[in-house]
Parts: C-alpha cells; sequence; structure tokens
C-alpha cells in the first residue's frame, strides 16, 4: 500500500474544507449537495417533472441576461439601490394588506399627495418612471 504524504498546504487545504463544510452544515446546505451528489438523477427527473420550476429557471435566466452584460461599475450602485429599496418595501409590504385597500378618486389622491411618505415614494416612482423611459429608449440585448 502506498503511502501518503501530506504537506503543509495539503493540511491547509483540509482546514479550508472542514470549514466550508461547516458552514454549508450551519446554513442548511449540506444535506442538499449530499442528497444531490447521492441522487442526483432522481433529483434532476423530479425538477425536469415540474412545470414551475423550469418556469421559473426560464424566467431567471432571461433576467440574468441583462445582470451577466451589465458593466461592472454598475453593480455596486445596483447593489447599493437594492438594499436600500428592499428594506422600506418589504416593510411596506408587511405594513400594507391589498385587500384593506381602500378606493381613491382624484379628490381621495389629491388628499394622499399633503402626506410626506406619498409625496416622497411618489417621486421614488416618477424618478424611476423616468429613468426606466429612457434605459427602454436606450438598451439593446446582448
Amino acid at each position: 500500500m502506498a503511502e501518503i504524504t501530506i504537506t503543509e498546504e495539503d493540511a491547509k487545504t483540509v482546514e479550508e474544507l472542514i470549514r466550508l463544510a461547516r458552514q454549508l452544515k450551519v446554513g442548511g446546505y449540506l444535506g442538499i449537495f449530499t442528497e444531490m451528489t447521492t441522487n442526483g438523477d432522481l433529483l434532476l427527473e423530479h425538477i425536469a417533472g415540474e412545470r414551475e420550476v423550469i418556469r421559473g429557471a426560464a424566467l431567471a435566466e432571461a433576467a440574468m441576461d441583462p445582470i451577466k452584460n451589465m458593466p461592472p461599475t454598475h453593480v455596486p450602485k445596483i447593489r447599493h439601490n437594492l438594499v436600500h429599496l428592499m428594506g422600506p418595501l418589504v416593510e411596506a409590504l408587511a405594513q400594507t394588506n391589498p385587500k384593506e385597500t381602500p378606493k381613491v378618486g382624484m379628490f381621495g389622491a389629491l388628499k394622499y399627495l399633503s402626506d410626506p411618505g406619498v409625496q416622497k415614494g411618489l417621486g421614488f416612482l416618477l424618478e424611476l418612471a423616468k429613468n426606466l423611459g429612457k434605459a427602454m429608449d436606450e438598451y439593446e440585448p446582448r
């Protein structure tokens, strides 16, 4: 039987693998990866049979296409904006019940416009709409 010689670099690699395995276990991913390697064919068969998963993957791929091609300089700005938008958006969704939202006519909308929160949110949406319109004219899929 051949003798195995472990260098210091090998020992560091094993240590790094152990750390990674611990992180995967704490995050709940180790079981998923174990299952994928053990029953990968069955898992792929199951996923292939789920129309919703296939549809979701197709939509996700379409959404990822512009991200793959965006200039690297845009990534920090987009990440920053997502972080600062998603928190308030999720909080607003938690506080707003769509089934309890009142119907609002023109005068009701004018009344809402006196609220500083509505002004800020509407200002954001209008600025986003302006930038979206400009981007729609200029965007070319790659």
